[in-house]
């Protein structure tokens, strides 16, 4: 836009994201740097006469119920207001609402609810954070312009069921009142040839207005007021015409109404009587399934043999009693679970690939042979301070993870998995006098966050060789080199100038005795 020689462009910045410009006689809102082309209209200069009239009114959006709606399409109504008047109010107005946290009561829904959108788009987190809570709390509040609008627009989408559901206990979900009031005509319509076309138009209105993810949600409502042959009718009708749907969510569908699908081979995965997931070829994918008990997983008796991978990361399981019926699986990720013994483990004998990240594993005394493994990854279990002997007895072992563990201790025999894949990074049995010592020394730093640099880790094995060897302490490293202004180590070793010192030192402990 050409700015206007009479107005000069003028810039004010809100936050990171936002910022309003002055161009011509218009106020324009950025984000990120990318215009918002929004219509704004400012509630400014009201007669003093009139104030009172607002005082009880909670959101912007009534206020406008009371006042003229002639700036809202733009123009300015009887209230004259000079272009750089009206920008400074628009800065106000939107500084005040970032300031509380985009409360979209401070902002006209025209403007609040798709900008609050476009910052949620750009990943603002305040605003990811802030949309979903915003559209449920100004729906509930009842006030018809704002929930006719937020319905309209498709900003129901955002919400989870359990918050539909708080909506619905408070009869505020109007598409399932309008659903409901149309009950008798579906019904009579669920057993007649008109079937297709009238469920395929009640599938369109309940998707428009709360999201296709949310049909079970509606189903469910809409066969409380069904008799048992229509909510099959329904039910067989929703599965056959959306069950390949990408962002259809067919297991809740099906467990919300398995009592029709008994008959049918899902090819489903059970667990605690509901389904969990379906089978892939030769794999299990149950992640963030709320999985306990891997024994409680049920499949088709002929199908555990056949499973050659399994994820079950992100559950609750902290025993692994029943892995032992996947006895043929080649890839298991037990990633983020409460897991603290393996010993069943034992039980797979051709498994290749094992990760265990994010566990409570901490004794691993029990020796784990798996003949056939060649990577393993232990990263995340905190307590885990030690590399474990029976990790050599593992003859096709190429790769071990211990990224963020805790480590303290290795044998001569493990020390290659200690620098295999930068585990030495985990290194963590050092004191702060290790630190400060090779850091006044070295000018290096020893570590960046909790993670050590190799040179530093090198030196310190080799220093504490040193000083188990000669039983020295960094006092008396320190004292030698105050005294002669020398070193005390060069090249990883002692040098010979401070080892005459520790003779003379301990002549003199010898002679002071006698």
């Amino acid at each position: 836009m050409l700015a206007n020689s009479r107005y000069p462009v003028k810039e004010f910045k809100i936050n990171d994201f936002i910022k309003l410009k002055l161009e011509g006689d218009r106020t324009n809102i950025y984000v990120k740097n990318r215009i918002f082309t929004q219509c704004m209209y400012l509630l400014l200069n009201l007669p003093m006469d009139q104030v009172r009239d607002y005082d009880e009114l909670d959101s912007i959006d009534e206020a406008a119920e009371s006042l003229d709606r002639s700036m809202e399409g733009g123009g300015r109504g009887i209230y004259q207001i000079d272009p750089e008047e009206e920008f400074m109010g628009h800065c106000s107005n939107m500084q005040a609402w970032a300031e509380n946290d985009y409360d979209t009561r401070i902002l006209h829904r025209n403007l609040a609810f798709p900008l609050l959108k476009r910052l949620s788009d750009v990943g603002d987190p305040l605003a990811k954070n802030r949309i979903k809570e915003e559209i449920a709390l100004r729906y509930a509040s009842g006030h018809e312009t704002v929930m006719t609008f937020l319905a309209d627009n498709g900003y129901l989408k955002y919400l989870s069921q359990d918050e539909l559901e708080c909506l619905l206990d408070d009869n505020k979900l109007p598409i399932i009142s309008t659903l409901a009031r149309n009950a008798n005509d579906i019904i009579i319509t669920l057993e007649t040839d008109a079937v297709n076309i009238r469920l395929q138009g009640l599938i369109r209105e309940a998707s428009r207005y709360i999201g296709f993810q949310n049909i079970p949600f509606i189903i469910s409502h809409l066969n409380k007021d069904f008799s048992e042959k229509s909510q099959e009718i329904l039910v067989n009708f929703i599965y056959t015409n959306f069950r390949n749907q990408q962002d259809f969510p067919l297991i809740e569908f099906l467990n919300n109404h398995i009592e029709f699908f008994k008959e049918i081979d899902l090819n489903s995965i059970m667990y605690d009587g509901r389904i969990i997931g379906f089978l892939g070829e030769n794999m299990l994918n149950l992640r963030e399934k709320s999985v306990k008990n891997v024994n409680d997983i049920k499949l088709p008796e002929d199908e555990y043999l056949k499973i050659e991978e399994i994820d079950l990361s992100n559950n609750l399981i902290n025993e692994l009693d029943g892995i032992q019926k996947f006895s043929n699986v080649q890839r298991l990720k037990l990633n983020n679970n409460k897991i603290y013994n393996i010993d069943l483990l034992n039980n797979l004998k051709v498994l290749q690939h094992l990760s265990l990240r994010n566990n409570v594993i901490s004794n691993m005394e029990s020796i784990i042979s798996l003949p056939n493994l060649e990577s393993l990854d232990l990263s995340g279990n905190r307590e885990l301070k030690e590399i474990p002997e029976w990790l050599n007895n593992l003859p096709s072992l190429n790769s071990v993870n211990f990224m963020n563990c805790n480590l303290k201790k290795f044998s001569e025999s493990t020390s290659r998995y200690f620098w295999m894949n930068q585990n030495y990074r985990f290194y963590s049995n050092y004191t702060l006098e290790d630190i400060e010592y090779y850091e006044s020394h070295y000018k290096r730093k020893s570590k960046s966050g909790n993670q050590c640099y190799k040179h530093f880790v090198i030196w310190l094995l080799k220093m504490k060789e040193l000083r188990k060897f000669h039983k020295i302490k960094y006092e008396d490293l320190y004292a030698f080199e105050g005294v002669t202004i020398k070193k005390s180590i060069w090249s990883g070793r002692l040098t010979n100038d401070f080892l005459k010192w520790l003779d003379n030192k301990a002549q003199m402990k010898i002679t002071d005795f006698l």
